[in-house]
């Protein structure tokens, strides 16, 4: 604060001595000193700003700041960028992880009781502080994850710096409270996987994320750049720029640079490839493994990985194919709770696997090479999906396809959700949070890729009411594709698919079909027997987090047993050759 105070006295000071040195000169002299003034201002408030924020600062509750000097913190972008940093302000991704706080803290404070497997929980505010109440007794909150969906809260644990979960998430979006196994794609007797905040979120969940965990003394002294995803993340180490542009001369310099000039101290995404344009956020958005394991476990990714990066530099991409391998890592993980069959990723979040496995991405040259700024901005557009304003609806594909649509590809009514492009090439099979988000992997509806390996296809996830034999007719008849035929009384070909599913699918697709039950663009083609005999039959699930999904609109009775429902002889049977395989999506 007195620094800030003496600042502000000698660049007062310094703007009455070049005024009044302005007395008598002429016009263009004075406006010359005026703009120097400006400069001179600017440039004090970005030597102050670059000191790091309070979001570093060191903390008895939580990780500390980093001590490597390259690091700046977002306010240090904010003296000379305040509209981009008013518009990354607005993001999820700078409030994906903040101290806890009376304001950062979501989930009312009264003092409800929650009760998990016998055991009471409670949430209290006492003085400025947040605490949870147990049994075992009382620790503080140190940190919170997510402000849109879901709300975790992370507790002083019994190791030094040990950050553990609150067994409880908000639930943003519902104002509820849910038991956090039940937030989890997670077999019913499954143990909940031992999650903590230094080795599990650290790495996505903040800029230069380092989990320094000594093993042998069972203790964390993690350290970060900055909570949340920030400017750093995207823009890379700030320290060389903020110092090259206190100088004012060097700033008005740079803003006469010609715009395709790359600057050498900060990255700018628009100027990268559309492959390291990818990797930026796939450095988040994607299922890899540390290559050298060891490091990881002092400095996570701050060193092995810089904005403009490749990912191969750093991890390995994971794939079916990775765990097949005998000379990858080894992944404590079930590969068919993560991919589908043909190796599309099928978790949410980990989009950028999906995306440069797509043939938009694979086959595209130069500008017409797919990246995630084709339809994604940082800056603009609604943040719950941060599309660029140009790109929302089918901007993004008709920049390249636009002769598709004037052949009438979709062969559904203009302006229906059916002739969407993405309704059809990006149909939502990726599971996370509780609901279904679309797949980056473009590709195009298939009834053979359904019968054979489970994953729904986009025409069935609108048409729940159709069997498989329908939408293979269809497909064959618009775009020529094998035709196929089962024998009377298989059930692919006269029962609805999003019965089929619900009874005979494994937990990942009954999830994905409770969604899309709930989703308005369902509705209109669903007939409503069908519809009702899906919802009780999923709210009757197993899985917790199944029912969720198909009973927090209110629609469905969660009790009572699924062959209660199954009036039909043949449905009864299909049950009884359901999927019973434990899946466990790992978000």
């Amino acid at each position: 604060m007195l620094a800030v105070v003496l600042a502000s006295f000698v660049l007062a000071l310094s703007c009455a001595l070049v005024v009044r040195a302005a007395r008598g000169a002429s016009r263009g002299e004075q406006l010359a000193g005026a703009i120097a003034v400006l400069l001179a201002i600017g440039g004090g408030w970005a030597l102050l700003a670059s000191r790091p924020a309070a979001a570093g600062a060191r903390s008895t509750l939580g990780p500390r700041a980093s001590e490597a000097p390259e690091w700046v913190t977002s306010s240090a972008c904010l003296a000379c960028h305040p509209g981009q940093h008013a518009s990354f302000a607005r993001t999820f991704h700078r409030t994906m992880t903040q101290r806890a706080s009376l304001a950062s803290v979501l989930a009312p404070l009264d003092g409800r009781e929650l009760v998990v497997s016998g055991e009471a929980h409670r949430l209290v505010r006492e003085g400025e502080d947040v605490v949870a109440h147990s049994a075992a007794g009382s620790r503080r909150v140190a940190l919170v994850t997510g402000s849109h969906r879901e709300q975790a809260y992370w507790l002083e644990g019994d190791r030094p710096g040990e950050l553990v979960l609150f067994p409880f998430v908000w639930m943003a979006r519902d104002s509820r409270f849910v038991a956090r196994r039940e937030a989890f794609l997670l077999p019913p007797e499954a143990p909940m996987p031992d999650v903590r905040w230094g080795s599990s979120c650290i790495a996505c969940h903040a800029v230069a994320g380092e989990p320094r965990r000594d093993a042998e003394h069972d203790r964390w002294d993690t350290r970060v750049a900055e909570l949340g995803i920030t400017c750093e993340a995207c823009h890379g180490p700030g320290r060389a720029h903020v110092e090259r542009y206190r100088d004012p001369f060097a700033r008005y310099a740079r803003r006469a640079a010609a715009k395709d000039d790359v600057d050498p101290t900060i990255v700018d995404p628009r100027k990268l490839s559309p492959a390291r344009s990818a990797a930026l956020c796939g450095q988040c958005h994607a299922y890899a493994y540390p290559r050298d394991e060891g490091e990881w476990w002092k400095t996570g990714y701050a060193r092995a990985f810089r904005a403009g990066d490749t990912l191969e530099r750093s991890r390995f991409l994971l794939s079916p194919a990775t765990f097949e391998d005998p000379l990858a890592p080894r992944i404590e993980a079930d590969v068919a709770g993560l991919f589908w069959p043909d190796g599309t990723v099928r978790v949410g979040g980990r989009e950028y696997n999906g995306l440069v496995a797509s043939p938009c991405f694979e086959r595209g040259e130069g500008k017409r090479k797919m990246t995630c700024t084709s339809c994604h901005a940082m800056h603009e557009g609604d943040p719950r999906g941060q599309l660029a304003p140009s790109r929302v609806g089918d901007a993004a594909c008709t920049s390249c396809h636009d002769d598709a649509r004037a052949r009438g590809h979709g062969h559904h009514a203009a302006g229906s959700s059916g002739n969407a492009c993405v309704a059809c090439h990006m149909p939502r099979t990726s599971y996370a949070l509780l609901s279904a988000t679309r797949s980056h992997r473009i590709s195009s509806p298939s009834a053979r890729r359904t019968s054979e390996t489970g994953e729904p296809n986009a025409c069935n996830l609108c048409h729940l009411d159709r069997s498989l034999a329908w939408t293979a007719e269809w497909l064959s008849r618009w775009y020529g594709t094998d035709a196929l035929d089962w024998p009377a009384g298989d059930p692919r070909k006269d029962v609805a698919e999003g019965v089929r599913s619900a009874l005979v699918g494994d937990a990942a697709v009954r999830v994905i079909v409770a969604d899309a039950l709930a989703r308005p663009e369902t509705a209109p083609v669903v007939d409503r027997g069908v519809l009702d005999l899906a919802r009780r039959v999923l709210a009757r699930d197993p899985y917790a987090a199944v029912r969720y999904v198909a009973t927090k609109n209110g629609a469905a009775e969660r009790d009572g047993n699924v062959v209660d429902v199954l009036v039909d002889a043949k449905l009864r049977e299909l049950f009884a050759r359901r999927d019973t395989r434990p899946v466990m999506i790992a978000e």
